[in-house]
């Protein structure tokens, strides 16, 4: 037999963990919408998108903080010690959020889009007040190479929430009853990590020792907020100028679009705590040349299977008024594509002390999709906004390469890179002319194979051999 390497083990192990837990909310999607008007879904969208903004300044960017200092430190009591602070800053914000949230609820339920009511607010906030105690923990599993634990608690929390909806959401109810499970399953999840992360590490607040790690995070969460305007601001432009219906077709074509982040995050949550401790190793830079060139093919892959896939699922499981979700999740999909892979390439934004050159970029890019929404939402509406987020998109992954280049240099496969681009593209493209599920369905099976099959051949993804291992190189060897 093939000897497989921890680290294939750990990535398939991560690969179920997100694909039951995203594949459970992906498969309730189509029970919700049936048992919501279309309107009350647009609404839970909007309301997602401002819990997107609030976990961005809850979390804090400790999740990042974790891997960059507990994973450079070198020791394990040194690393338990880090991260015992970091959980403690978690805390912390999490007892701030929770205290504001009942002075803030009613007035940021008149200022959002949608007539959102002063409840409602309150449920989201109080499940985003325990994200240092949820982020942090799962970080730290992560970390630790404790995939069985991570396993356990992601799916628990997916299956509880999901659960809960089947038995409490009825047809015609608002959204409520989706939001109060969804407390209800966070509330269980943040109990068991804090206490194992108290367990095998304590907590530890001490404020004027921790000026470093705010240093480092405090750009990051700035970074988060600009990149709301791109993941989160869409809806409530389509809510202001189109309506909570245009936002529900939007939001289900999201939902698919996730799809293609669901397949890479495998890969990404392996890959991700352990960049900086494998480029810190000798032959580091070769180890990242490989593994993001991997990476980069698997994006482009998931890309050409998730556009080309969507339309059938969409006609299969949802309501006849979300037809236009699967035109809309073909350039959802290629936009999140290209943040995906700019999340690969930017590792030398990170390898330094500051983070101030990943918030500029995050800014510029922003603001640039900003204006393109603004302009094109009148005249093309939802295919304004989505033109407007592949636009922002292009340009942060160029501006992140650049910079990235310069302070951490990789010799990517550029050609083979290109030559695969290109062909996805010309997927794409002939897609759009499909009709009839048949069609649909085997076109998506032959773009995906045939995807494969270049990288490969252009030796972007090597294939595995008897014998040869990820270990036997610094992160990774042949494979």
């Amino acid at each position: 037999m093939p000897k497989f390497s921890h680290a294939i083990s750990q990535t398939i192990l991560y690969g179920f963990s997100i694909v039951i837990m995203k594949g459970i909310s992906i498969l309730m999607l189509p029970f919700i919408a049936h048992q919501l008007s279309q309107e009350a879904f647009g609404k839970l969208e909007v309301l997602s998108s401002f819990a997107i903004v609030v976990s961005i300044l809850v979390g804090l960017g400790l999740e990042d903080t974790l891997y960059r200092f507990a994973g450079q430190a070198t020791s394990a009591a040194e690393r338990k010690r880090i991260a015992a602070r970091i959980f403690g800053l978690g805390a912390i914000a999490g007892a701030i959020a929770l205290a504001i949230v009942w002075f803030s609820a009613d007035s940021l339920s008149r200022l959002l889009p949608g007539d959102i009511s002063v409840y409602e607010v309150r449920l989201i906030m109080l499940v985003l007040a325990l994200e240092g105690l949820i982020a942090v923990p799962m970080g730290w599993l992560r970390m630790q190479d404790r995939v069985l634990s991570f396993f356990s608690l992601s799916i628990s929390r997916a299956a509880i929430h999901a659960t809960l909806i089947l038995v409490m959401l009825q047809p015609g109810d608002d959204i409520t009853a989706v939001l109060e499970a969804g407390l209800v399953a966070a509330t269980l999840q943040a109990i068991v990590l804090a206490f194992l992360q108290i367990k095998d590490t304590g907590i530890s607040i001490r404020l004027t020792r921790d000026g470093s790690l705010i240093r480092y995070s405090l750009p990051i969460v700035g970074s988060g907020l600009i990149a709301f305007v791109l993941n989160g601001l869409d809806r409530w432009v389509i809510a202001d100028q189109a309506g909570l219906a245009q936002v529900a077709e939007y939001g289900v074509a999201s939902k698919f679009a996730l799809a293609a982040v669901l397949l890479l995050q495998p890969f990404g949550m392996w890959w991700s705590p352990k960049r900086f401790q494998i480029a810190a190793q000798p032959g580091g830079k070769q180890t990242a040349e490989r593994i993001i060139g991997i990476g980069i093919s698997l994006c482009l892959i998931t890309c050409v299977a998730v556009s080309t896939g969507a339309p059938v699922l969409v006609d299969l499981l949802m309501p006849s008024e979300y037809v236009l979700a699967s035109s809309y999740a073909l350039g959802l999909v290629l936009a999140m594509t290209l943040r995906e892979i700019s999340e690969l390439i930017n590792i030398g934004c990170y390898i330094n002390r500051s983070t101030l050159v990943q918030f500029w970029i995050n800014l510029s890019s922003s603001v640039i999709g900003l204006i393109i929404m603004l302009t094109a939402v009148g005249e093309l509406g939802v295919w304004g906004v989505i033109v407007a987020l592949i636009s922002a998109q292009l340009i942060r992954l160029l501006l992140f390469f650049l910079a990235s280049q310069s302070v951490y240099r990789l010799n990517y496969p550029l050609p083979s890179i290109g030559l695969l681009a290109a062909q996805a593209l010309v997927w794409l493209g002939f897609s759009t002319q499909l009709d009839g599920l048949v069609y649909q369905f085997s076109y998506a099976f032959l773009a995906s194979a045939a995807m494969l099959a270049s990288a490969v051949a252009l030796k972007l993804i090597p294939l595995p051999s008897r014998g040869n291992t990820l270990t036997a190189k610094p992160g990774l060897a042949e494979w």
